[in-house]
This record gives structure tokens, C-alpha cells and sequence, in this order.
């Protein structure tokens, strides 16, 4: 019965299965210009295949604010309540890891644009226990952040409705999203471009006013630096603090691996997905590490509107106070409608990555078949409907207590991030080590890492010192159970993960002369292929723009 529900049994190695595939799955195809450029779909099963329907546009804005939510309009308060100095120091650290990181993911999505990107690396490069236990966690960590973001969207919306019980904001919230990510994934890039957008230009408007704000230009006050002396500022707290403030700064910066979850549906993967590689400095550098810096400026750390569970939702971002210091009414109503804005789009884009892993865990065995089955076009509903209710459970816990929820969800989402991230440089290191020991010339990768492998090694043990970093808070002034819990429950959650598959399916670690290197490589396309269908889709963008033009000026 089990062997059923989650199909036949996996070889412990890609390269037996490569071996035993029939020939229709190896042999190379001629590109069809035409069926590509309106969304091909990924070789897989029948009734099990996703489209290739997004575009540039929508990919590189995905890269740059598509995963941009309360985690850094209202969970940067709770960062910068323990100094400007040590909200400063995490989310800099945490750029400094997510930098790395994307490099090393940027290399293999672009040699490997296949369905569940690193989550299925982690099965062909190293061990399909631990490619098992990657997947489910990060699918974890997905189901817990929208869980988290299903609930923080109450927060915006009742400054301007207070009397409507914050479940039907949750509620609508995850019906909106789920109808967003089930009709296309063209739609879901359309959706996510504007959304973006919106996100992107609030924090480009936040700046210059943070700017102005600071330099004493407006507000009638010149800051410089004096709250960095403020009383116990820059770092409240001590050491402990700066290590707690981790878990929130990865939370709120989470997110950036989802360009290579979506490089399995875009159309032209080894141009585009090192394109919005290279945005990821953009956002960490102007988005996040920019505005915690303006943040700690000009609010001090005991400002009594950061976020709490007293707060008034309406002035309790950190964005919001700065615009109200510049003496801008509207502020509240404003940065509202942004974070509600925010909260369907990183929803949107949550629930998008677990359907996703979802759907390939179930394509590779190790979920139940049934949800890696897809519509005709190409958005696997059942691996959506089953993330969708499990969001929803989880989100239900609000009812028990809003403020101890949004806590341990954001733990878990933040230690389920950084083994997420550790997970992608193992694979980066192992990836390489097969290429060398296969004799394969590193001119045949289009785009490849900076700094290897200093760079994933650094990363990699950086992370660590950060996870495990997490129990000295929860020591520091007698023993904090809540923060214990929330940091260290996803460490042995992966590991039963891990050890259960390993148990049952008697998997072993895949040698590096056995590691395929060749199936799925560029989505079976060579870079001339790429370079004429993505010249194709602009000339027929260009068409349609013209025509567009020509219709308004005749109509």
C-alpha cells in the first residue's frame, strides 16, 4: 500500500536510473521555436509536467522583491528594538551568507534548470535521504512563513477595519493566493511582477525620505548617529541579542532561493537565471541592508510604536515611523496598503515554492504520487490544495495565541532558511567535486560562482555558527524555552526526516563517478538554441507593443 501510494522504489543513485530510462527520456529533441516561446513545457510524465511560461521580466522581479513581506515591514521593529547596532550587524552577515549562497545556486540552476532545484540536487548529488529531508523541510519552511504572513495581514488591515475579526483577513488572504497560483504560472510571474513593483518602489520612496529624515532636511531634526549612543544602544543586550536578531534577519531575507525553483518554468534559463543572480546584490544591499541602517538612524530603540502585541498596527512598522518623523500624514494608510500588498505577494510566492517541491518530491517517489499530477496547464492543483490546508492549519493556531505563534513560526521559518542555505552549499561543493573528478572543463558552465570554494565554505560554516549561535539567548538569562524551542526544533525534525529515508529506502551517499552530470543540463537546449528563441520572444514582444500602439491610435 505504501509502495503505491508513493510510487516504485528510487535506486540510491541518478546514475542508475539514467541507465535504465528509456530512450524517448535521453535522446535530445530539435527545439520547437514556437511551442517554447508560449511556454514549453518540462519534459517530465504525462500529466505530471510543468510550463516554461515565465519571462524575464517577471523572474528578474521575482529575484528582487517577489519574497519582500512583513518580515521586513514589521519584523525589522523587533530587530531594531535590539539596537541599531545589532539589527545592522545581522542583516549584513545575513547578505553576506544569501550573496554566497545565490552564486552557488545561480551555477547549478543555470547548468540544471529541473523541477525542484536544490531540493533535487540534494538527491542527486549527495544522498536521496538527504535530498528527502531537504525537500519536506523546506517545504516546512514555506507552510510556516505563509502560515506567518496569513496572520500578520490582520495586522495592516484593522487600522482601517477594527470591529472584523482578524480570521476573515486570513482566510480571504489564503483564497486569493491559492487562486493566483492555480490558474498559470504565467499568471503567478504576471501577479508577482506588479506586486513587486509596488513593494520596490515603497522602499525606494522609504529611502530617499530616510535619507532626508536623517540629514535633518526634513522633520526639523538632524540625527547623524546620536541614537547610536543612545542610552544602551548600538547593541542592546550584548552579545546574546546580536545572535537572536539572526533568526529574524533570515526570515525576513528568505526568499532569494526561489529563482532557482523557478528556473525549472522559465523560458530561457541559461540567460535568465544569471541575470537575476546578479540582482540579488541589488536587493540586499538597497533593500534590506540600507533601510535597517536608515531604520536605526533616525528611530531609537525603545521607540514604544515598534511592533508588539500593544502596538497600534497602523504606526507600528519601522517604515511607517519614518515616514510620519518626515511629516507625512498618510503615512499609516500608506505603508498599509503596502504591507497588505506585500502579504498576498509573499504568499503568493510561499505557496508557489511548496506546491513546487511538493509536486517534484512526488514525481521522484518521495511524496505521494497523486499530488505530482499537473493540469493541462502545467500547475500541479493536488500538491497546491495540499499545501493550502496544511497553511491553513497551522495558521488556525492564531486563535490560541497571535503573538506565540508569529514567534515560533518565525523561528521556524528562519532555522528552516539556513538549513536550507547550508543545504545548497554542500551540493554546490559535491556538484564540483563530480565535475573534476569526471573530467568535464569548467568552459562548459555558462555562468559559475565567484570566489569558489571559498565562497560556499564560508558560507556553509558561517551558518553554523549562527544556528547553533541561537542557544546562547536562550541560556543568557536563565533558560528561555520559547526561544530554545522556535530555534532548535528544526534541527532534529530534518534529521528524523533524513534518517527515517535512509532507513527505509537503504540509501547510500552517490559516489562522484556515478553523480549524473548530463540529464536535464540546460533543459535539453543548447545556448545558440537559447540565444534564437529568447531573440524570437522579443521580436514578438516588439509585435505586440506595435500593435498595441496602432489599436489605441485607431481606436
Amino acid at each position: 500500500m505504501v509502495a503505491r501510494l508513493f510510487g516504485r522504489r528510487e535506486s540510491s543513485s541518478y546514475a542508475e536510473s539514467k541507465d535504465n530510462a528509456a530512450p524517448n527520456d535521453v535522446q535530445k529533441e530539435e527545439p520547437d521555436m514556437e511551442s517554447y516561446s508560449s511556454a514549453e513545457t518540462v519534459r517530465a510524465e504525462p500529466n505530471t509536467s510543468l510550463t516554461r511560461g515565465l519571462s524575464q521580466r517577471c523572474i528578474s522581479f521575482i529575484a528582487l522583491g517577489g519574497v519582500i513581506g512583513s518580515g521586513l515591514f514589521l519584523g525589522s521593529g523587533t530587530a531594531l528594538s535590539t539596537g541599531p547596532g545589532s539589527a545592522l550587524v545581522a542583516y549584513s552577515v545575513v547578505s553576506v551568507i544569501i550573496y554566497f549562497t545565490m552564486t552557488s545556486l545561480g551555477e547549478l540552476a543555470t547548468y540544471l534548470p529541473i523541477p525542484g532545484s536544490f531540493n533535487a540536487y540534494g538527491s542527486r548529488f549527495v544522498d536521496p535521504a538527504f535530498g528527502f529531508a531537504l525537500s519536506w523541510n523546506y517545504w516546512l519552511n514555506w507552510v510556516s512563513t505563509v502560515a506567518n504572513e496569513a496572520g500578520a495581514v490582520a495586522i495592516p488591515i484593522s487600522y482601517w477595519l477594527p470591529d472584523v475579526h482578524f480570521a476573515v483577513w486570513g482566510v480571504s488572504l489564503l483564497a486569493v493566493v491559492f487562486v493566483i497560483n492555480a490558474v498559470t504560472v504565467r499568471g503567478y510571474g504576471e501577479a508577482e511582477f506588479w506586486f513587486a513593483l509596488i513593494k520596490i518602489l515603497a522602499i525606494c520612496m522609504f529611502i530617499v525620505v530616510g535619507i532626508l529624515v536623517a540629514s535633518g532636511a526634513v522633520g526639523g531634526r538632524r540625527y547623524g548617529f546620536s541614537l547610536w549612543h543612545y542610552r544602551e544602544a548600538p547593541f542592546v543586550g550584548g552579545f546574546g541579542s546580536v545572535l537572536n536578531t539572526f533568526i529574524q534577519a533570515g526570515f525576513s531575507m528568505q526568499g532569494s532561493e526561489l529563482v532557482g525553483v523557478v528556473a525549472a518554468e522559465s523560458r530561457a534559463p541559461a540567460r535568465l537565471i544569471p541575470r537575476a543572480t546578479r540582482q540579488i546584490i541589488i536587493r540586499l544591499a538597497l533593500f534590506f541592508v540600507l533601510s535597517i541602517f536608515l531604520m536605526g538612524l533616525v528611530i531609537p530603540y525603545d521607540d514604544p510604536r515598534l511592533i508588539s502585541e500593544d502596538s497600534d498596527s497602523g504606526t507600528s512598522s519601522p517604515f511607517t515611523i519614518v515616514l510620519l518623523k518626515a511629516g507625512i500624514q498618510p503615512a499609516a494608510h500608506i505603508m498599509n496598503a503596502v504591507l497588505v500588498t506585500s502579504s498576498v505577494s509573499a504568499c503568493s510566492s510561499g505557496l508557489y515554492a511548496a506546491c513546487r517541491t511538493v509536486h517534484m518530491m512526488a514525481v521522484q517517489g518521495q511524496a505521494p504520487k497523486f499530488m505530482g499530477r499537473t493540469t493541462k496547464q502545467g500547475v500541479p492543483l493536488y500538491a497546491l490544495l495540499f499545501c493550502t490546508l496544511t497553511t491553513l492549519g497551522l495558521w488556525a493556531f492564531n486563535f490560541v495565541g497571535q503573538g506565540v505563534v508569529f514567534v515560533f513560526l518565525s523561528g521556524i521559518s528562519g532555522v528552516a532558511g539556513y538549513l536550507a542555505w547550508a543545504s545548497i552549499c554542500v551540493v554546490h561543493i559535491r556538484f564540483r567535486m563530480a565535475w573534476k573528478r569526471q573530467g568535464r572543463d569548467l568552459s562548459e558552465l555558462k555562468y559559475r560562482a565567484p570566489f569558489y570554494p571559498f565562497g560556499p565554505v564560508f558560507c556553509f560554516v558561517l551558518i553554523c555558527v549562527v544556528i547553533f549561535g541561537q542557544a546562547y539567548p536562550s541560556f543568557e538569562n536563565g533558560f528561555d524555552s520559547t526561544t530554545f524551542f522556535s530555534s532548535f526544533i528544526e534541527l532534529p525534525l530534518f534529521a528524523l526526516f533524513w534518517g527515517v529515508w535512509k532507513w527505509w529506502r537503504r540509501t547510500s551517499v552517490v559516489s562522484l563517478d556515478n553523480i549524473d552530470l548530463d540529464t536535464g543540463a540546460r533543459a535539453g537546449f543548447t545556448l545558440e538554441e537559447e540565444d534564437c528563441m529568447l531573440a524570437e520572444m522579443e521580436q514578438k514582444q516588439k509585435k505586440r507593443k506595435a500593435l498595441r500602439v496602432l489599436a489605441a491610435i485607431l481606436g
